[in-house]
């Protein structure tokens, strides 16, 4: 089970959508978890972070 709370960053996971709430300010990601789909995806142009949440909006 994964304790990892909102806040705290993911190791390894950068982030450059500044208009996300999970994005710090030096680019990385804070969700708790993060969920990347497009299961038919073949490039990394179709994959999508289902996570996003807009800054103000979540």
């Amino acid at each position: 089970m994964n304790d990892k709370k909102h806040g705290e960053i993911l190791p390894g996971v950068g982030c450059d959508v500044t208009a996300c709430k999970y994005n710090t300010v030096d680019c990385r990601c804070s969700a708790a978890r993060i969920s990347v789909q497009n299961e038919k995806a073949s490039t990394k142009g179709e994959t999508y972070c289902s996570t996003f949440c807009p800054r103000g909006t979540c």
